[in-house]
């Protein structure tokens, strides 16, 4: 693996095996992620983590319980691939580590395919001498939706003609924040 490390604040500098150590728990995260193995993945986390995908601060979901609810409802039924590479490091005077990772995912549900690319931006911290996710913020440079289906195609129209909304504020929400593309190109969280 080979990362950018930069040296944030007054923070330690990260060991190799910290390094290391982090990169495995990000791999074991798009692995358990896949895999349904949603006990494994949500042990990820530390207990008070916070998850953001997409640009409203109200999507987020905080505690290891509320993401693993949000995400293994999500994506129960759907086939995904999740990837992070190219490590971009810096630690933190509190000690924790910033990790801004390259991503690309793909979600296939019977409904629609979802193909997307972008950066997670994570932090993690140490409980008892292990690394946790402390936070995962979703940036996303691009997203592909094709619509498997009429009905999809008809939500989608909704969703662009601000009828959704109209008929149910959340579900326009959660498409939204879905479908939100929030940097420019080549632009880093």
């Amino acid at each position: 693996m080979v990362a950018v490390y930069e040296q944030a604040g007054d923070g330690a500098p990260l060991s190799e095996d910290g390094l290391a150590q982090i990169a495995s728990l990000k791999a074991h995260y798009c692995q358990w992620l896949d895999g349904k193995e949603w006990e494994r993945w949500a042990s990820l986390f530390a207990e008070d983590a916070i998850m953001q995908v997409g640009p409203s601060a109200g999507a987020a979901r905080r505690g290891r319980a509320a993401i693993k609810k949000l995400v293994s409802g999500q994506l129960q039924r759907a086939r995904t691939l999740h990837r992070a590479w190219d490590p971009e490091v810096s630690t933190e005077a509190s000690g924790g580590v910033r990790v801004v990772w390259q991503m690309q995912d793909r979600v296939e549900t019977p409904l629609y395919v979802l193909e997307g690319a972008g950066f997670y931006e994570d932090r993690y911290v140490q409980c008892d001498a292990r690394w946790k996710i402390a936070s995962v913020r979703l940036h996303r440079s691009k997203v592909e939706l094709r619509p498997k289906s009429m009905i999809m195609r008809a939500i989608l129209w909704m969703h662009a003609g601000g009828w959704l909304a109209r008929l149910s504020h959340s579900a326009d929400q959660t498409l939204g924040e879905a479908l939100h593309v929030g940097l420019a190109a080549g632009e880093r969280p």
